[in-house]
């Protein structure tokens, strides 16, 4: 088992995308990895803890202690305090406030260690020590790394970010800490080549015993047996996942008044969604001879939750001056009201729901450990 504990700077973002360099929150780790990529700790950022189990690519499930809280910096959504949230990923994904999860465990780092070249200067045996690189000056040794640690550079794929492997003195060698850009984000959405020096992560690890990764082990049972049937999910809803569409406007009298009808089809094969939209009113006349696509307001209406493969419904009415405006110029020779209306929906929210599978996750734990110990 590996315990891993350090920190990162992760940058919010500004209203074009970049990247802000007055805007960051400082995020600590405290992360036990084990085996083929049992991650079990807790993450902090501005002073608020979250709890992280990854099960082998299988299950990612986050607990934070802030209600509703907007994890920082996240493409995630909000988590409810105190509750296990699945996060619904590929399985290559793995990234919670920036750090990649599945990066930390001994097996897949040690097997990449072990296979890559190190510096350009020949395979990386585990007895002795390649040259010094530039790359070694460009990132700090983490707090926590002793002094006289050797810092290590390997040449990478395209996938790869830059980063130093902090290594022992003497032999055996052994793996003492990482700084570098590598074990940050895991998606495509956040390239390391988008991300400043000052966003690197200084890590220091040290090998723990049998006997304690046993004491994680059961304790990340005993968190996984406290997961309900039914949890929180995290998921972004793509158009393949939901579809959603609007009625027509239905005029109220003397058309100052618009309901529109809003449908939702809940296409994912395992979870629930219950989800709150804006629908946006605009008019032209026909022809586009006075109005050119006035916006004439907008309403909120919250869904029934939508179970697997259900279709739900519902309603909101528009009203106002602006449409009342619209009205009364959108009028022919012969005093009758000629509008046609758009409608556009927009989701302001959502909460999904789906299976834990908890039993499932629990025999994968079950199996990893015995893989790993030799006994469960």
């Amino acid at each position: 088992m590996l315990h891993w504990s350090g920190s990162w700077r992760l940058y919010h973002r500004d209203e074009y995308g970049g990247l802000t360099d007055k805007s960051s929150t400082v995020v600590t780790a405290d992360l036990r990895a084990m085996g083929d990529g049992d991650v079990f700790g807790t993450l902090t950022a501005d002073g608020v803890h979250t709890q992280v189990m990854l099960i082998s690519g299988l299950a990612l499930f986050v607990k934070d202690d802030r209600t509703k809280h907007r994890t920082v910096g996240d493409k995630n959504p909000r988590s409810p305090a105190g509750r296990w949230m699945k996060i619904n990923r590929p399985n290559s994904f793995s990234d919670v406030l920036g750090l990649k999860l599945s990066w930390l465990s001994p097996s897949s780092l040690g097997s990449l260690l072990a296979s890559s070249t190190a510096d350009g200067t020949g395979e990386a045996t585990g007895t002795s020590l390649p040259a010094r690189s530039s790359v070694a000056r460009r990132f700090p040794r983490p707090p926590g790394v002793p002094a006289d640690a050797v810092p290590v550079t390997f040449a990478g794929d395209d996938g790869t970010g830059p980063g130093v492997y902090w290594v022992s003195a003497g032999a055996p060698l052994r793996l003492l800490g990482y700084s570098g850009l590598d074990v940050r984000y895991d998606s495509h959405a956040e390239p390391y080549e988008r991300l400043p020096d000052s966003a690197a992560a200084k890590l220091s690890v040290r090998m723990e015993n049998a006997s304690a990764a046993r004491t994680t082990y059961a304790a990340l049972r005993t968190a996984i047996r406290s997961l309900p049937s039914t949890v929180p999910v995290n998921d972004i809803l793509s158009e393949k996942a939901v579809s959603v569409s609007t009625s027509d406007a239905q005029c109220g009298p003397l058309c100052h008044t618009a309901t529109v009808a809003v449908t939702l089809t809940n296409d994912m094969p395992q979870e629930s969604v219950t989800a709150l939209y804006e629908v946006r009113l605009t008019a032209r006349e026909p022809f586009g001879r006075s109005l050119d696509e006035m916006d004439l307001g907008s309403c909120t209406v919250r869904l029934p939750t939508a179970r697997p493969g259900a279709t739900v419904r519902g309603a909101c009415t528009v009203s106002g001056a602006e449409l009342r405006k619209a009205v009364d110029e959108a009028t022919d020779e012969h005093g009758f009201v000629h509008l046609w209306f758009a409608t556009r929906a927009s989701r302001l929210d959502s909460d999904i729901t789906g299976p834990s599978h908890s039993e499932d996750v629990l025999k994968r734990v079950d199996s990893d450990a015995v893989a790993a110990l030799g006994t469960g």
